[in-house]
């Protein structure tokens, strides 16, 4: 059997229940005295959060404007550099792989032991590695065209003009007809009329 220790277990019961409804009580009271004290807060601090947000904006922008534009000047310092980069790998590096490899495939298939092959394989690799490759010139053949064009029609130009000189300045066929009439009819010089001015000229 248990043992009684002279405890009662409703009068326990009912004074818990008791102590819960006063602590029901008192926490409801704590949590409207917190969500005062909350929303007092929040009225406080929201001003103050907002003018601090807009401090911040405004200390803000012009470090973002500068680190913009020195990201700008950057970017415009390093485009000579990457197109310089760009024409170093496409004019030079490119070229000397292609030609290493090309080089090392003709050295392997070539007759003699795997060694040998291997060795001369690698030399001849590292010696087109090394070695720039010429700069390609460009043919440029409309400039070409353009100049041989222009060099024809000058020289053309000038042949015509010197056989244009060569030619004799008058013309055999041009001669003036009346030079060599020879006439038997003699002219009598002949006195001029006088008009007369009529009445109505006057008018």
């Amino acid at each position: 059997m248990a043992k009684n220790t002279g405890l009662d277990t409703d009068k326990l019961k009912t004074e818990a229940l008791q102590i819960r409804d006063a602590v029901a009580v008192h926490a409801g009271r704590v949590a409207v005295a917190a969500t005062d004290l909350a929303e007092q807060g929040l009225d406080w601090a929201a001003p103050r959060a907002q003018a601090a947000l807009e401090t911040a904006i405004q200390r803000a922008t012009p470090l973002v404007e500068s680190a913009a534009d020195r990201a700008q000047d950057a970017a415009e310092r390093a485009k000579p550099i990457i197109g310089d980069v760009r024409e170093r790998v496409v004019d030079d590096y490119l070229p000397r792989i292609h030609r290493a490899v090309e080089e090392s495939g003709s050295a392997l298939s070539a007759n003699g032991s795997l060694v040998e092959r291997a060795t001369r394989a690698r030399e001849l690799g590292a010696l087109a590695l090394t070695t720039p490759t010429r700069k390609v010139r460009r043919k440029r053949t409309f400039l070409k065209v353009l100049g041989w064009t222009a060099a024809t029609g000058a020289v053309v130009g000038i042949g015509y003009l010197l056989w244009k000189r060569s030619q004799p300045i008058e013309d055999p066929w041009a001669e003036e007809y009346w030079a060599d009439l020879e006439s038997d009819t003699i002219v009598p010089a002949m006195e001029p009329e006088k008009v007369e001015e009529s009445p109505e000229d006057d008018a």
